[in-house]
């Protein structure tokens, strides 16, 4: 699986990296969404997936390829 990021969306609200850490982070920069680890690991992915359901502007979605995002 893997999580593909809408920068453009991204406020920047980081709750993907509470609840996630091990897969989100923020730029030092921008602190807009980094995704981490790509793909995600089978052992992190249902806490991914709530991290992307959590996302207020809705910036983040799972994909199974490599598209970017609409």
């Amino acid at each position: 699986m893997k999580v593909v990021a809408n920068l453009a969306l991204c406020q920047g609200h980081a709750r993907c990296a509470a609840v996630c850490p091990q897969v989100f982070g923020t730029d030092a920069q921008f602190g807009k969404v980094v995704v981490l680890l790509d793909p995600v690991p089978a052992e992190l992915q249902e806490q991914a997936r709530l991290a992307v359901h959590n996302c207020p502007e809705g910036a983040l979605r799972v994909s199974k390829d490599s598209r970017s995002f609409p």
